[in-house]
């Protein structure tokens, strides 16, 4: 699952955030400590959202992050999120702004909501990914 996540953080990064023509790699630097934000389960981990579900307030499954999309600096704008579908036939790829989801937590457990419905985003603008490009573009 790591490998999944960091695989599609590579992607989304080199499709969004082409490094300036005049950067220099820098040798030998790393993190020595990890910043305390970075901890919590649902926290600034990558592989902590991607392939989770997302429910709605209801706790009714509405998707599973298949996606993360990055902006220019790095951050995580939006998320595509897989909805509808049996058996992965028939998946619709629905773009969520990443902000619009949150962390519920209850009975000490923890998981991902949108406040929206199935049916919302059954009608909302599917997007297909274009392997040669390495973009989402509109269905």
């Amino acid at each position: 699952m790591y490998k999944a996540a960091i695989v599609a953080a590579s992607i989304a990064l080199s499709a969004f955030a082409a490094p300036p023509l005049h950067a220099q790699p820098v040798e030998n630097e790393t993190v020595l400590v990890i910043p305390l934000d970075a901890l919590p389960i649902y926290g600034s981990v990558v592989s902590a959202w991607y392939k989770q579900p997302v429910y709605d307030a209801n706790e009714k499954k509405l998707g599973v992050i298949a996606d993360m999309l990055f902006s220019a600096d790095g951050s995580i704008n939006a998320v595509m999120l897989d909805v509808g579908g049996f058996l992965g036939i028939g998946v619709k790829h629905v773009a969520v702004p990443v902000n619009k989801i949150t962390i519920t937590e209850k009975d000490k457990k923890s998981w991902l909501t949108l406040n929206t419905t199935k049916e919302i985003l059954k009608k909302a603008v599917g997007y297909k990914f274009d392997k040669e490009t390495r973009l989402w573009n509109p269905a």
